[in-house]
């Protein structure tokens, strides 16, 4: 889904477009909005978590990393940008979703495929919590991924598996592993998920998907924020900071991310 110029400048998406949105995840278990993050910011952030991956990897003598990897982000700019962790466009999505009061959860993390990754199995993130009943419930989780390079065919985009939210009919050893057999994916159609840098996924957390090989020779990140219906964690639920710390923030992300001072 196109992110008009307008909508990108004010942060805003109108009401068409999000009715758009919030109808592609509930009925699709995902949707991609592209271009919400211009090329200053993804820049920014890529190189921010460049460095920080390559100080986790060459900390465990792993350089290059030959697979999917990643990190918690620092809470410390630019990974806590406003700009990204109460983005007016995701925001809306959220808010619709999983109602006012949604809780988001950091520090959040990114995933990297790496060059010469390979394919991951088929799973969920995360599964029907209450698996006995035949329908699908509404949504509990949801996570947004903002890629930080263009996502291709070649360099891992992700492959995920359009209205597998929806689908209940997991045996037990599915439902508590996530992980989702290769004969039981193949019966049902997938694509992947091609996108430009600057784009976001927000994604049902029971869709099927998995990571992709890289077989370029340049890494593919994307940052990963999941964010939980009000009830799913109760509210006296908290990340305690120092002052300083929780000075960082504006009031708008202390209540998302229930976070309060030590």
């Amino acid at each position: 889904m196109k992110i008009t110029p307008a909508e990108q400048t004010s942060c805003e998406l109108d009401i068409s477009n999000l009715d758009l949105a919030v109808e592609a995840i509930a009925d699709k278990g995902y949707v991609i909005l592209e271009d919400v993050f211009d090329e200053p910011w993804i820049k920014q952030m890529r190189g921010a978590v460049s460095a920080e991956l390559r100080s986790k990897y060459a900390a465990l003598d792993l350089d290059p990393p030959g697979n999917h990897g990643g990190i918690e982000c620092p809470i410390r700019m630019p990974f806590i940008d406003p700009h990204l962790i109460e983005n007016g466009i995701i925001t809306q999505v959220l808010e619709r979703i999983l109602g006012p009061r949604y809780l988001g959860h950091l520090p959040y993390g990114c995933n990297t495929a790496f060059p010469g990754s390979i394919k991951q199995n088929v799973h969920r993130d995360a599964g029907h919590i209450f698996p006995e009943i035949r329908s699908a419930l509404p949504p509990l989780l949801l996570v947004v991924n903002v890629a930080l390079d263009d996502f291709t065919a070649d360099n891992g985009a992700t492959e995920i598996w359009p209205c597998s939210h929806l689908l209940v009919d997991a045996d037990e050893e599915e439902s508590a592993t996530l992980k989702i057999p290769e004969e039981r994916s193949k019966e049902h159609p997938s694509t992947q998920t091609t996108m430009t840098a600057g784009s976001v996924i927000v994604r049902d957390m029971r869709t099927w998907h998995r990571g992709m090989p890289n077989k370029t020779g340049q890494p593919r990140t994307m940052l990963m924020l999941v964010f939980y219906r009000q009830y799913f964690i109760p509210d006296s639920f908290s990340l305690l900071l120092s002052e300083e710390e929780l000075n960082q923030f504006s009031d708008k992300s202390k209540m998302i991310y229930r976070l309060r001072a030590n």
